[in-house]
C-alpha cells in the first residue's frame, strides 16, 4: 500500500505496488482505511479518463 484516500466519502482509491510496479485501484462502496500490508481480491478494469485509457484493479475484498 502507497496511499489511500476516500472518493466522495464513499469509495476508497488506493495506490499500490504490483510486482514492484506503481498500480490504481478503487473499492467501491467500501470506506474502512486498509493496513499497510494486506491481500487483495480484485479483477482487472480499463479506466478511461481525460482520454487517458489505463488499467486498474477493482478490489472486491481484503485480507491482513
Amino acid at each position: 500500500m502507497v496511499s489511500q484516500r476516500l472518493l466522495g466519502e464513499k469509495h476508497l482509491s488506493l495506490k499500490l505496488k504490483h510486482h514492484g510496479q506503481p498500480v490504481d485501484a478503487i473499492w467501491f462502496s467500501h470506506t474502512e482505511p486498509l493496513p499497510a500490508k494486506v491481500t487483495l481480491a480484485f479483477r482487472l478494469d480499463a479506466d478511461e479518463w481525460n482520454g487517458v485509457r489505463r488499467v486498474r484493479f477493482l478490489v472486491e475484498g481484503a485480507q491482513s
